[in-house]
């Protein structure tokens, strides 16, 4: 009998079918059901590899036995006449079609209802795998020796002594912010969460830093006690605190304590530290040291009434102790932003003051980099602008966190026509300084500058979140919108900015808009706001919630270019930087290469950024 009737008749070739089958539909149900119900994926592996080992042995046993009515015997045993082999092999045969059949019937409800869902499973899993890959790509690294100094808590028992627990921090906030192996969110932002129930790593994300400076003082008469401790906002543990109970004369080598501290577990030496012993805390009036915290309080309001009462400070701190620097630096900052927020002393003689206590204060301590900002920012009129970005440049090499510095080289740049520059210092500052309301707006208006509108428009839109009112970039928007054609969007920016200003000048907004689309006329608006005052916005009674540079764009898409140009020329001849703004305006392209306004350009000694483009060919 040949080989393959012997394997035909013992059920070999039968049993070989039988197990392969039954073996697939075995690990197809294994396949569907073992992540379902979590097994892990070693033991389909198992399965498979117990079901390969078992294929051989299978068919010697089916070779050497056989199925009788007395059970299994051995195949040499059982006689030809009592073999029942021909019965099983139909059974078996029978076995093998319904197999077949259960394994169809599986392969087609796998393929048609469980296929499907484990296709929308799959599509969904990679779908959130790769937004979550995406998103760790895209959220800004924050580095070990990023740090934000969070407003020590004042435990005095006194509102009164709420200036000086802010001037500590402050204080401190300014000497780590010397060194240039740290980067230090500015005031404006780490201030920005005092009194606000937060936990740190939530403060910490939006400051886009990793190690936290808070702490608390208390100051009693002649003796105060700090505490200070640094988080790491990644983990959520302590990395340093220290409590320090001192007489008051010693504050200041209490702040360079604490400087050093951080220093030594960021491994970074404090560049403004002095060695200890090297400082003499007796040669700092502390009674001068306590209005100037009081002054700059007061300055970092940016209101009228609060940069008068800081001038004050800042000048009886001064008669104090003639020979601090900081008050000279302070009152120096104090005058140099003034004529942006009052009316009732000249620009020019705003300027000239801040330029003289600028200059003291350099004579008594030439790395303060307060004056070095203070004095660019009364050069930058059109004059000695290359002293201007040196002078703002030696700023931030004194303190390289010094976000206002960033931004006002930013702008400067700009004016200057170097956009590239430009844009690098106002986004550096707006890493500095997160929540800077003037930041925010100056870096929109350089995004209007490029033609990037929408970019502006989401650049002051994160600035609207915390501060839904702020007028600058309210106003900012407005013009993004009105520059992009988008007049719903601007209507609505426009009515929020004039009630922001003044309740009772609702409606401009519909008014501008209405005019720029053909429903109100055009030249009786432009008429009335050519003919408004410079710097009325100062006046809420005027109604005019619109910046200078505002309205000369607002007149450029009404179609009245002379207007415009007359408007320009007024501004022209006013000393603050609204008309660099104008100038670099892209909706003044049209009158851009008028003779009047190539003039003015010259006139002023500044730089038209534009001009070579929008002219070539026309002069």
């Amino acid at each position: 009998m040949s080989l393959i009737a012997e394997l035909k008749r013992r059920n070999v070739i039968r049993m070989a079918g039988l197990y392969l089958v039954g073996a697939w539909l075995l690990v197809q149900v294994a396949s569907t059901l073992f992540p379902a119900f979590g097994v892990p994926d070693w033991a389909l592996r198992g399965l498979v590899i117990v079901l390969v080992l078992g294929f051989v042995p299978m068919l010697v046993f089916a070779w050497v036995f056989e199925l009788t009515p007395d059970g299994i015997k051995r195949d040499a045993e059982v006689s030809r006449a009592e073999s029942i082999a021909p019965q099983t092999a139909r059974r078996m045969d029978r076995m093998i079609i319904a197999v077949l059949l259960l394994a169809l019937i599986f392969f087609g409800f796998d393929r048609l209802v469980l296929a499907p869902r484990r296709d929308a499973a799959l599509v969904t899993s990679t779908t959130q795998s790769v937004t979550a890959q995406a998103a760790a790509q895209a959220k800004p690294t924050v580095g070990r020796n990023s740090i934000a100094v969070l407003p020590f808590v004042n435990m005095s028992g006194e509102a009164a002594n709420e200036y000086f627990s802010d001037g500590i921090s402050e204080e401190i906030l300014n000497v780590l912010a010397g060194t240039p192996e740290l980067q230090v969110a500015a005031r404006t932002s780490s201030f920005a969460f005092k009194g606000k129930t937060m936990e740190v790593p939530a403060i910490a994300e939006q400051l886009k830093v990793r190690m936290v400076l808070e702490g608390s003082v208390r100051k009693q008469g002649d003796k105060v006690r700090i505490t200070a401790q640094l988080i790491d906002a990644q983990t959520g543990f302590h990395v340093w605190s220290q409590t320090y109970d001192r007489k008051l004369e010693d504050i200041f080598v209490i702040q360079d304590e604490i400087a050093r501290a951080i220093g030594e577990q960021l491994k970074v030496k404090i560049a403004a530290v002095a060695e200890p012993g090297q400082r003499d805390g007796s040669t700092r009036n502390v009674a001068a040291y306590d209005l100037y915290l009081r002054g700059m309080a007061l300055w970092h309001s940016r209101t009228e009434k609060g940069i008068f009462e800081a001038i004050s400070l800042f000048e009886k701190a001064i008669a104090t102790d003639p020979e601090q620097a900081q008050a000279h630096a302070g009152l120096a900052l104090a005058y140099a932003v003034l004529p942006a927020y009052s009316d009732r002393m000249s620009a020019a003689d705003a300027l000239s003051r801040s330029t003289e206590a600028a200059l003291h204060a350099v004579a008594l301590d030439p790395a303060i980099p307060e004056a070095y900002a203070a004095l660019s920012n009364t050069t930058t009129n059109y004059l000695q602008r290359s002293t201007s970005v040196a002078l703002l440049r030696r700023a931030i090499v004194l303190r390289p966190s010094f976000a206002t510095a960033h931004q006002w080289l930013g702008t400067l740049l700009m004016s200057n026509g170097d956009f590239k520059n430009g844009l690098v210092s106002i986004e550096r500052a707006a890493v500095l300084d997160p929540r800077s309301l003037v930041i925010g707006e100056n870096h929109a208006w350089i995004l209007i500058t490029l033609g990037r509108n929408a970019d502006a428009r989401t650049a002051c839109l994160r600035v609207l979140e915390f501060a839904p009112t702020y007028q600058g970039c309210l106003g900012a928007i407005a013009t993004a919108d009105l520059l992009s054609g988008n007049l719903g969007e601007a209507r609505q920016m426009l009515d929020r900015l004039a009630a922001a200003f003044n309740p009772s000048a609702s409606g401009q907004g519909s008014e501008i808009v209405s005019a720029l689309s053909g429903k109100a006329d055009r030249h009786a608006l432009a008429v009335r706001m050519s003919a408004l005052p410079l710097r009325s916005r100062l006046d809420p009674s005027s109604g005019n919630a619109l910046e200078d540079y505002h309205v000369a764009s607002v007149l450029m898409l009404l179609g009245e270019d002379q207007l415009a140009l007359d408007y320009v020329d007024r501004l022209s001849r006013e000393l603050s930087n609204e008309m660099d703004w104008a100038i670099m305006s892209p909706a003044l392209n049209p009158i851009r290469c008028e003779p009047r306004f190539v003039a003015l350009v010259e006139r002023l000694k500044t730089f038209d950024p534009y001009a070579e483009k929008v002219c070539a060919g026309k002069r």
